[in-house]
């Protein structure tokens, strides 16, 4: 129930115990407020629901009706849904990772989330998700208005007046100085109510019906009051400005296809999500892996130099060797700090985009890492013409820029439009009350009947001038702005094509740099054993193996990153509601 209302209600009844007590007064004020103050408070114990449960109905339906024009849109666009993340039935991880330090039993007891729960739990509970379902229905309950002003609305009022004298200290000392009789206290009542209802005609018109009618005599049943009522029709069409659906629809036309482009965003929107839900999951792998092998380039740089301060001891090495070894393990040392604390850090911002808690305790699935290793380096079976001639064809954010081109088409017209005389065409049909005063009876007998024409001819269009001219530009603009989004779409798939085939050679540079690197590390510890080594080839050897086993997997994450965004700019992803995808795959139009 609205708070407002028993405030007003207690407003009411101070009023009322305020009044003066006169017969008349109390009959007509104190009676009718109490059942008006009833009617509000039974009203506001359910309208506000009412209110929220009918918005939804036609919002939703808006989108519903519309989803089947935008190839991969689904209706399931659901608002105010529960937002209580449950994480108990995902597995429990009860290892210690060494590799992690001081954060080694941080992840004791954390919930293990692989990717496709990663992907379901940002569409079910991700707060940037939810904005971007809320711009969806927002603009769908704004045509829902759009739309109702082109129905038969109504509308009912009714209000009451009374008045009476004062009989201030004035007037009694005036009575009592000059011996007049009291002056009688004079009171009136006014009462009316007045019933509408308008119809917007889609060509300009508009349908008109209002009856009025004096209460006075309902409410003091004094049958000597005069008593009024009047129906009142009228009919209005403009034939030159603002005539015509193309014209007076215009507002209704945008607001349908603005509801069609933000479909098309969001479902742009849910492909580019998906997208960057995976290729941030994989970058948070790639930083825990980065600690991991700068984690083993560490041990490694220390058992070199065990071994190498044990020489010195024996006299076979000098401070100066040993200290660059020493130097290089320090080294080390703060690049596996500073990964543990990138890898953390970058968890910590997963959690939150996912719609999770800051004290959630999870961690990622190494399992992905693994899946997507042995996926290998295949570049989708589709050549880079092709391509472009997909993504051309399907990508839904240019066919909206080349929708805005027609419509500041449209707008020229409008705007052309509003440079003509206004020519209006109107017919009134009044119907008073009846000669004999009776009440609740009109006489159609005696109804009044006009017709005519309201010219206004354009004197004074500076302000509709510069709109025509405006409309042109715009319409200009929207035109190079379809063209730099062609370019734009062929730009996008080209560059997603190079940065997987970069992937993919660098993955082929990287295996090859591990091979060589790990023969240098075999090769410089032998030699370092015997005595023969230099403390400068094993320091470089270990630090390029460790560089290269972590850009291997880096370059496995750029390929299958790259693939997954050339899928979504050739316009080929398909997203469910949970999240998944499906590559190549042409939803039909």
């Amino acid at each position: 129930m609205s708070d407002g209302f028993p405030a007003l209600g207690r407003i009411i009844g101070v009023f009322m115990l305020s009044v003066p007590e006169r017969p008349m007064f109390t009959s007509l004020i104190k009676k009718p407020c109490t059942v008006l103050l009833c009617a509000l408070l039974g009203l506001s114990a359910c309208s506000s629901n009412d209110y929220k449960a009918s918005a939804d109905r036609e919002s939703y339906a808006a989108i519903a009706g519309k989803a089947s024009q935008v190839p991969g849109m689904t209706d399931a666009v659901v608002i105010d849904e529960p937002r209580r993340v449950d994480l108990s039935g995902f597995p429990v991880n009860n290892a210690s990772f060494e590799f992690l330090d001081a954060e080694a039993d941080s992840e004791l007891g954390a919930r293990i989330i692989g990717l496709n729960a990663a992907l379901d739990l940002a569409f079910q509970h991700a707060r940037e998700y939810q904005n971007q379902k809320e711009r969806l229905y927002l603009e769908a309950l704004s045509l829902t208005f759009d739309r109702y002003r082109y129905t038969p609305t109504f509308a009912a009022g009714a209000g009451a007046e009374y008045q009476w004298d004062a009989e201030d200290q004035f007037v009694q000392d005036m009575q009592a100085l000059t011996g007049m009789r009291p002056v009688s206290t004079v009171e009136t009542v006014d009462a009316g109510t007045s019933l509408g209802a308008r119809y917007l005609l889609k060509g300009g018109g508009a349908i008109a019906l209002n009856l009025t009618s004096n209460l006075t005599r309902f409410l003091t049943g004094d049958l000597d009051e005069v008593s009024s009522s009047a129906l009142i029709g009228s009919f209005t069409q403009p034939l030159l400005r603002d005539f015509g659906s193309a014209v007076e629809t215009e507002a209704l036309m945008q607001a349908e296809r603005d509801l069609l482009y933000q479909l098309r965003d969001f479902t742009r929107y849910r492909k580019e999500f998906a997208v960057r839900i995976a290729s941030i999951y994989y970058s948070v792998l790639l930083a825990r892996e980065t600690a991991r092998n700068n984690y083993a380039g560490l041990n490694a740089n220390n058992l070199s130099l065990e071994r190498e301060q044990a020489f010195q001891q024996e006299g076979l090495r000098t401070l100066l060797q040993v200290g660059r070894l020493e130097q290089s393990a320090l080294q080390a040392d703060l690049r596996w700090t500073s990964s543990i604390t990138r890898y953390k850090r970058s968890l910590d911002d997963f959690k939150i985009l996912l719609g999770l808690s800051a004290s959630d305790n999870i961690m990622l699935d190494d399992n992905e890492m693994q899946l997507i290793s042995e996926t290998g380096m295949a570049s989708p079976d589709i050549d880079l013409e092709q391509a472009i001639q997909l993504a051309v064809q399907t990508r839904l954010d240019l066919y909206t820029e080349l929708d805005r081109v027609q419509d500041a088409a449209r707008r020229i017209d409008v705007a052309a439009n509003a440079l003509l005389p206004a020519l209006d065409f109107s017919f009134v049909a009044a119907v008073p009350d009846s000669p004999d005063n009776s009440l609740a009876e009109l006489d159609f007998e005696n109804a009044v009947y006009s017709a005519g024409l309201n010219l206004e001819l354009p004197l004074d269009t500076k302000a509709e001038r510069n709109d025509y001219r405006r409309a042109l530009i715009d319409y200009e603009a929207a035109s190079r702005n379809y063209l730099l989004a062609q370019d734009s779409v062929v730009l996008e798939v080209v560059d997603a094509w190079r940065r997987m085939n970069e992937a993919r050679k660098s993955y082929d540079i990287s295996l090859t740099s591990v091979q060589i690197n790990e023969r240098r590390v075999e090769e410089a510890e032998l030699r370092a054993e015997l005595g023969l080594g230099d403390i400068q080839d094993t320091v470089d050897s270990q630090n390029d193996l460790t560089a290269a086993r972590t850009e291997l997997i880096s370059s496995i994450v750029d390929h299958n990153t790259a693939k997954l965004e050339f899928w979504r700019d050739v316009g080929l992803l398909y997203v469910d509601d949970s999240g998944q995808w499906e590559e190549g795959v042409d939803e039909p139009r």
